[in-house]
């Protein structure tokens, strides 16, 4: 019965069911996944949302079986046929046809709603960060909000925290919003307005997905030690890429106060490992294969992950060991990246500028752009003529970042992302560390370059 708790439970098996009645395989990571290799189809589902991917000829075969068995509500198709749909949207998210590859953006509406209930509007000056680090004076006088403001900003910030999902200049600012969900106070409200107002000059990111070949999933791991000035604790802060592709961001703050910047780091280091394998099992339910190569800038990470045992260290968690037997199989490979140039500051810190915010956000393939798409959801009910005043769905597409080909002076090229080199100038600038065998005496190991 529709609204129980069997009821998701029960439609989530009897679409397995009938999907692997015509061929397709059930994902083992994700069950919501499934793949039909011998149509090379692929399908994702969410609720009673399917999306997939897979050649004209067999998407029209796949949509009549489910107009045979369901009642079935097209969305549309995206493809480069006459006939196909340059734009349309997938969980409200914009989705893009172009002639060099596909576009995402968020929902609109999100950034909207965000601006009116902060009642920030276009008479606001926009701010140039989305954050800054409160200082440890301010919040001694900080002061609770009051009980009946308490409901507004959870709101907000729930729904900040809703777009930083898909707004990688967010992610960081919303999370320590959200930080104070339970006992707001005026510090928390005044980084709450501060994210609306950079908002406001910076309302629609697009990330553009060009057409490639990749051959490894890349994971960038970074934390800032000790970078809460109110309880201590470390923020860690990754992103899975694909060739250029960026297909998962995520910025934590870890559980327990960590004693040393190296142990923080190897913390770090652990989550973006364990994302990058979980991503790893996820393609291979798509039939597809690829190594992980883990990224850190902290020379103590590399070298813990790089041993067996815990050596001299006696404050680690030692369920975190796991991670030293991938790379001593080779499962997962770690290099070291210079902090300057590790993409995954931008979800562990406040940035103090705007230059260095866009630097990095240009790194992932994103673009900042005016008006509004066509296919997004409008935020009020229609007018007469089907549209609401002030949107404009005209677009200025901005040019993909131009990637230099040559080192100079064997420095890393920072308008690109170190897996972005060829593989001999990975080989010459990112030397790979070996893990040392395992061996009775842990304090006994020298790791190698």
């Amino acid at each position: 019965m529709y609204g129980t708790r069997a009821a998701a439970d029960g439609w989530q098996q009897e679409y397995s069911s009938f999907l692997k009645s015509i061929g397709f395989r059930q994902g083992a990571a994700c069950p919501c996944l499934f793949f039909n290799e011998s149509r090379n189809l692929a399908i994702s589902v969410h609720g009673d949302d399917f999306t997939t991917v897979g050649p004209k000829c067999e998407l029209d075969v796949f949509e009549k079986l489910l107009e045979e068995k369901y009642e079935l509500k097209n969305g549309g198709r995206l493809g480069p046929g006459r006939n196909d749909c340059k734009e349309l949207t997938v969980l409200n998210r914009v989705i893009r046809w172009t002639d060099r590859g596909i576009e995402y953006e968020a929902d609109p509406r999100q950034a909207e709603r965000l601006l009116e209930g902060l009642n920030l509007d276009n008479g606001c000056k926009s701010t140039a960060t989305p954050g800054l680090k409160p200082v440890v004076e301010k919040l001694v006088d900080d002061k609770p909000l009051s009980s009946d403001a308490h409901t507004a900003f959870r709101a907000l910030a729930a729904r900040a925290n809703y777009l930083a999902q898909d707004r990688i200049d967010l992610i960081f600012s919303a999370k320590e919003v959200c930080r104070f969900m339970a006992s707001p106070t005026e510090t928390s409200d005044a980084a709450l307005k501060r994210l609306g107002r950079y908002l406001l000059g910076h309302k629609r990111m697009v990330y553009a997905y060009p057409f490639q070949r990749a051959d490894g999933i890349d994971v960038y791991s970074d934390t800032d030690w000790s970078g809460c000035p109110r309880t201590r604790k470390s923020t860690s802060g990754g992103c899975i890429m694909i060739g250029s592709h960026c297909i998962r961001t995520w910025s934590s703050t870890q559980p327990s106060v960590t004693l040393s910047s190296g142990e923080a780091e190897y913390y770090g280091l652990v989550k973006a490992a364990g994302a990058g394998l979980g991503h790893q099992s996820l393609l291979s339910d798509l039939g597809i294969n690829l190594p992980v190569t883990a990224w850190t800038d902290s020379s103590a990470a590399v070298g813990i992950a790089s041993r067996s045992g815990l050596g001299k260290l006696r404050h680690l968690e030692t369920h975190t060991l796991w991670l030293q037997e991938k790379v001593r199989t080779k499962a997962i490979t770690v290099k070291k990246v210079r902090g300057e140039v590790n993409p995954a500051d931008l979800f562990t810190k406040h940035l103090l500028s705007r230059e260095k915010i866009h630097q990095l956000v240009s790194l992932f393939g994103c673009q900042y752009r005016e008006g509004r798409a066509a296919a997004a959801p409008l935020l009020r009910p229609m007018d007469v003529d089907g549209r609401t005043g002030g949107h404009s769905t005209v677009d200025t597409y901005d040019p993909l970042p131009t990637f230099a080909t040559s080192i100079e002076a064997q420095l890393h090229d920072e308008s690109r992302l170190p897996h972005m080199h060829s593989k001999e100038e990975i080989v010459k600038l990112f030397p790979t560390i070996e893990a040392a065998p395992a061996c009775d005496n842990a304090d006994d190991w020298t790791p190698k370059a």
